[in-house]
């Protein structure tokens, strides 16, 4: 009987075994490499030192909610699909120029193992960002928010970047490596302050305010804000879940095209 080949052996090999200790592989590399963590974790405490307003006073904002707390939400908000973009997007991208993945290929590892590995390696290192966030948030900001309103924004967030996810992949297929980071630094940036993130809507120009609504960035800080009690004017509750469930399966069309063409210009 011929030995197995790596392609064999992926048809062999446990799956469950494989995703976990993939995704650890991936959670070691992220947590040692010093260009992840200031972006994953000193960045968001800085944005939300100067967003917070620490040492103003407690400010209010909307709906009796203080400047403390509505930063919270918006900083998570732009953390958390911060690290799909970058981390996770720009990571790919730049493992494409290395060929990573081409080496891949010729291991027994699925191809869905390997990219399911890195998208749950994501969705942890924001977890532990969040969770990092928060106790900032408490112990510098004195935030005090009831158990049910912390499950309800930290649960938000994970669940509703899922679409961001599938961009973040779009973007690592589709856009040049050497290009990837100005590229996506750029339009992020543009995105979060069109979204409210920085300056409330409420405040900017008319354009913006009527656009934003159909942003998948705002619709996931609006899921943020009424975790916390925000009410925003623009849609409901439904609206934002139903909007970011039809740019998942957008982003998700999207990266599947984008994987099947690099895999047939890579290997025909």
């Amino acid at each position: 009987m011929p030995a197995p080949t790596p392609y064999t052996q992926k048809a062999l090999a446990p799956i469950g075994p494989m995703l976990w200790h993939q995704a650890r592989t991936e959670v070691l590399r992220l947590w040692r490499t010093p260009s992840f963590l200031g972006p994953t974790i000193i960045l968001p405490l800085v944005l939300y030192t100067i967003l917070g307003g620490l040492g103003r006073g407690d400010a209010k904002l909307e709906a009796g909610v203080s400047a403390h707390v509505y930063a919270l939400a918006s900083v998570a908000t732009y953390s958390i699909v911060s690290i799909m973009l970058f981390s996770f997007g720009v990571n790919i991208a730049n493992e494409r120029s290395q060929r990573v993945t081409i080496l891949m290929r010729a291991t027994p590892l699925p191809a869905s193992i390997y990219l399911l590995a890195k998208a749950l390696s994501a969705l942890l290192s924001a977890l532990v960002m969040l969770l990092i966030l928060s106790g900032f948030a408490i112990v510098v900001g004195g935030v005090q928010l009831s158990v049910t309103t912390w499950v309800s924004l930290i649960a938000a967030l994970v669940l509703g970047v899922l679409p961001f996810i599938a961009l973040g992949f779009a973007i690592g297929q589709m856009i040049n490596p050497t290009g990837a980071t100005p590229i996506v630094n750029l339009s992020f940036f543009i995105l979060a302050f069109a979204s409210g993130i920085f300056v409330p809507l409420s405040q900017l120009p008319d354009v913006v305010q009527n656009l934003a609504p159909y942003s998948p960035f705002y619709r996931l800080a609006q899921l943020a804000w009424n975790a916390i009690g925000v009410q925003t004017a623009s849609g409901s509750i439904g609206e934002a879940i139903w909007l970011l469930a039809l740019y998942a399966a957008i982003f998700f069309v999207l990266a599947l095209y984008a994987y099947r063409k690099e895999e047939r210009h890579s290997f025909g």
